[in-house]
């Protein structure tokens, strides 16, 4: 089964992502902030990351920093509500998606069974 990281530092949001997703057959992990997504992509394999944007500390950024200097093989999908000019130079090598906030659940779950084929 293919396992999707949901980062993001707001509880609510996390729980729909995370009932979102395993209703639609996919196993999850949850890390609450950039440090604990970096930790569980240091260690772990993921097929997919839904990745917030705006988090206290350790952000967004970092953890697509993370990804791009140790080359991890993941699709990213941005889950955000910053502005667009804030997330239009993404590199499609792993940003595969940007999807603001507030979302739409069936576009969101498209977008990731799109991905995950």
């Amino acid at each position: 089964m293919k396992t999707i990281l949901i980062v993001d530092d707001d509880e609510p949001t996390q729980k729909l992502l995370e009932v979102l997703m395993q209703r639609y057959g996919f196993a999850t992990e949850v890390a609450a902030n950039g440090a604990a997504a970096i930790s569980r992509l240091r260690d772990g394999d993921y097929a997919c990351v839904i990745l917030d944007l705006m988090m206290p500390e350790v952000g967004g950024y970092d953890v697509l920093a993370f990804i791009d200097e140790q080359q991890k093989p993941v699709k990213v999908i941005v889950c955000t509500a910053a502005l667009p000019t804030r997330t239009e130079k993404f590199d499609p090598k792993f940003v595969k998606a940007v999807v603001r906030k507030p979302f739409d659940i069936e576009q969101l779950a498209a977008t990731v069974a799109g991905l995950m084929e």
